[in-house]
């Protein structure tokens, strides 16, 4: 393989790779604050009751940043995305103190 054909073949895994990250990217990052209800650690899911009264369930994978500690009464605020399922995923969830 000449070095010509080695530098288009790097620059097209880095086009792809950006795509990949691009597209990753285009889940919008949404953040919901208000105070935990129900805490379910079992099936690593948390519903807060948010400001307009609503309750929203969220789910949390092992990635997903934790701080402070979760119970029940706590204010929290959630960075999070929609999944494709409709399943809100935390990755953050930040408890106040």
């Amino acid at each position: 393989m000449t070095t010509r054909a080695v530098r288009v073949a790097v620059g097209w895994c880095a086009i792809l790779v950006l795509a990949g990250t691009l597209l990753a990217a285009g889940e919008k990052m949404m953040t919901a604050s208000g105070t935990v209800v129900k805490l379910d650690a079992a099936n690593r899911a948390v519903y807060v009751a948010t400001a307009g009264g609503a309750e929203t369930r969220f789910v949390w994978a092992a990635e997903t940043k934790i701080n402070g500690t979760l119970s029940q009464g706590a204010k929290v605020t959630i960075r999070y995305t929609v999944q494709a399922d409709g399943e809100n995923l935390a990755h953050q969830i930040s408890v106040a103190k």
